[in-house]
């Protein structure tokens, strides 16, 4: 066989599962379907969590660290935080994932970018890949091609939810760079069932809406039009890039393993409901998957199995709570955001969920001891009940 795994896609998912299990000695071919460095469109936001599963440090590709974030509707500023210590650390995709790529071709990983995969067929003793120039043979594979995954084609029933986002890359000038300064921007007020953001990231912008629903939204373009005008500092900015994409709405329980084949980040479906966030899951399941593919080789008795159970247990239970959170907020939105602008407490379990620092899971189970005295405080407040 060519190798003992190929991973599908290099990004935060695949890269990082190449060189994990490149590090621990198999032999890994990574196809990509671009050549690197590519275009991602993303907010490009490494939470805490993101953090906590690279093994390395990635200061070099970091083009700011966020240190706040305001909250808005349609334009008009609700709350703004005080600085805090971090709340994210913002990169450009196209060099956050060749700067992943790089470190697995450092631990013995076989980049193949320009490689499209045409197929995949999964007999007994191994997996086969066609590509236009070749067939590759592995005994395992990660299907890491994200929420267009080929690889999840060849999954029984596999169950693909997801909303959709319009992201545009902004040049403006300094003085409205200096405007936005480190603050993350999440306007809710200004589509159904989703919001808007403005991403700091060093010499532009990232603005984009997203909606956090299956199904079509009809003029997209519209409410991110809509949106920009809303805020000062954008109109005089200049459109770099505008590319829309699908975002998993993850949470579902399915299999995400065949007998020689698993499913990690997008391709799996393992991005939030709420915010649309997927790298920090991405990580996270290229390790579980790593450690599990890693345990067949050594024993071809223990099968892919436990790779869906930890998922589950884990970062699934999470992503459900999400999805829980997501759809309490996005069908009361104003009311969501008041409470949030009137009340310190949620302020600070709301900053603590946004970093990561606490769990989705620990906010829904909090939120019900707090939320008597969160809304009289929001009734209280006649400016916010009026508007």
């Amino acid at each position: 066989m060519d190798a003992d795994v190929i991973v599908v896609g290099a990004g935060p998912a695949g890269a990082l599962c190449a060189y994990l299990l490149s590090h621990a000695g198999a032999k890994v071919i990574l196809l990509e379907k671009s050549v690197l460095p590519r275009y991602k469109p993303c907010g490009g936001g490494l939470t805490l969590r993101a953090l906590k599963y690279l093994p390395w440090d990635p200061s070099n590709v970091i083009r700011v660290y966020a240190v706040g974030g305001e909250l808005t509707w349609e334009g008009r500023l609700i709350l703004k935080k005080n600085r805090a210590p971090f709340v994210a650390a913002m990169v450009r995709r196209d060099h956050f994932d060749a700067w992943l790529v790089a470190k697995a071709q450092e631990a013995g990983a076989t980049l193949m970018d320009a490689t499209p995969v045409l197929g995949v067929e999964e007999l007994d003793n191994r997996v086969q890949v066609e590509t236009p120039g070749r067939i590759f043979r592995a005994a395992y594979l990660v299907g890491a091609d994200g929420v267009n995954s080929i690889v999840a084609r060849h999954f029984p029933n596999f169950r693909r939810a997801t909303g959709v986002a319009l992201e545009a890359e902004i040049d403006v000038p300094s003085a409205e760079l200096e405007a936005q300064g480190c603050y993350l921007t999440f306007d809710f007020g200004i589509l159904p069932h989703g919001y808007g953001w403005i991403f700091p990231k060093g010499d532009h912008l990232s603005v984009g809406v997203f909606a956090a629903h299956e199904g079509r939204i009809p003029d997209l373009k519209a409410y991110l039009m809509r949106f920009m005008a809303c805020y000062p500092h954008l109109v005089k900015g200049q459109v770099r890039l505008l590319r829309g994409h699908r975002i998993p709405l993850g949470g579902q329980r399915q299999p995400l393993h065949t007998r020689r084949m698993l499913l990690v980040g997008d391709a799996a479906n393992l991005a939030d409901a709420f915010l649309g966030e997927g790298i920090s899951y991405a990580l996270w399941s290229a390790h579980l998957a790593s450690q599990a593919i890693w345990a067949c080789l050594t024993d071809p008795q223990v099968g892919l199995a436990t790779y869906t159970g930890k998922v589950q247990k884990t970062l699934g239970r999470e992503l459900r709570f999400a999805a829980r959170l997501g759809q309490w907020v996005y069908s009361h939105p104003k009311q969501a955001a008041m409470i949030l602008a009137t009340s310190p407490k949620l302020q600070a379990l709301w900053l603590d969920t946004l970093t990561a620092r606490q769990s989705f899971a620990h906010l829904v189970s909090t939120l019900p001891l707090y939320l008597p005295i969160m809304t009289v405080q929001y009734l209280q407040n006649k400016p916010y009940r009026q508007w």
